[in-house]
């Protein structure tokens, strides 16, 4: 009798792993769509964010085993894009591709959102980050470094003039956190997109001005214009020598980024199977490949990591619109 009390011990405690492992084994598998997915994005088609999008939708298709197509639904300051995600069915077919003036900066702009940036939205991964560079006219400042110019707008009656990509655009409130950081008097200028801006860079109308490294580049290689820094904290590889704006103002970083978010409606496995396919894209080889043929940086990043970082830069840039004023309605 005994014997066979130890047997059967012995047979329950050798069975014990595979019982304890068949749980799992019986998980339901990953979230696959069973119809096509969305990407909308705040832009108008032949933008840089725009091309990011369409590369992931291509990328993303067969990852997921669905096509997955770009929504332009460009205007009211990226609102329009975000509440069409925020009201989309919350079935995880439906993404937003954006960048900092949606998720971190609109609540300040606008007086009254019908969605909540800081809630409704949890970002899936970064696409790339792309700096801004600060350029200026090379007839006007033919040698000098960031630090002369900003002496020169201490000088100079009046200040130094600086333009934008228009009020409250990222370009302009990156100025004006250089502003605030050093005390130099900057007097803004504000266009209706890079092309008019750098013309009258060029000519000698205005003194300076951030601007998207792809739009600019074309300008400085020509040998109009001149590229005293880039705005992220550390050089970029697509110009090395140039070094960062933090180098002579050690505090200041101003990279813009482009990310892809769920709505927080939706279930989290499903945001998780989301996460993982939009990760197994953006770390790929090709899409490596794809930044570097578009002077963009990888942004590595999971949801939790990204989450924290955009928070804090929510901080830097409300404070930056609540010291300007800046409103967009």
């Amino acid at each position: 009798m005994l014997s066979r009390l130890n047997l059967a011990r012995r047979t329950l405690l050798l069975a014990t792993p595979a019982l304890l492992a068949r749980p799992a084994a019986a998980q339901a598998p990953a979230w696959r769509p069973d119809r096509p997915l969305r990407l909308v994005l705040p832009f108008a088609p032949g933008g840089f964010t725009d091309i990011l999008a369409r590369e992931l939708a291509e990328r993303l298709s067969p990852v997921l085993g669905q096509s997955v197509v770009v929504e332009n639904r460009a205007g009211g300051g990226g609102n329009i894009a975000a509440e069409a995600v925020v009201r989309a069915a919350p079935n995880g077919l439906t993404l937003l591709v954006a960048t900092q003036g949606v998720i971190e900066i609109s609540k300040a702009l606008f007086s009254s959102l019908s969605y909540d940036p800081d809630t409704d939205f949890v970002p899936l991964g970064m696409m790339a980050a792309q700096p801004n560079l600060l350029v200026v006219g090379r007839a006007r400042f033919p040698d000098q470094d960031l630090a002369a110019v900003l002496a020169a707008a201490k000088t100079r009656e009046g200040g130094l003039s600086y333009g934008s990509n228009g009020a409250g655009s990222f370009t302009h409130l990156s100025m004006e956190l250089l502003r605030s950081l050093t005390g130099a008097p900057l007097v803004h200028v504000p266009y209706r997109g890079s092309a008019p801006m750098l013309t009258d860079l060029m000519a000698g109308h205005i003194d300076l001005a951030f601007d998207g490294l792809g739009t600019s580049l074309p300008q400085v290689t020509d040998g109009g214009l001149r590229a005293i820094a880039v705005s992220s904290a550390r050089p970029t590889s697509v110009l090395p020598a140039v070094p960062p704006v933090a180098a002579t103002v050690p505090s200041f970083d101003a990279t813009p980024w482009y990310g892809v978010f769920a709505a927080t409606a939706v279930p989290q496995p499903v945001r998780a199977s989301l996460e993982a396919a939009v990760q197994s894209v953006l770390k790929s080889d090709s899409w490596a490949k794809l930044l570097r043929d578009r002077q963009a940086e990888p942004f590595p990043g999971g949801s939790a990591e990204l989450a924290g970082f955009i928070a804090k830069e929510r901080e830097t840039w409300r404070e930056v619109v609540r010291k300007t004023g800046t409103r967009a309605d």
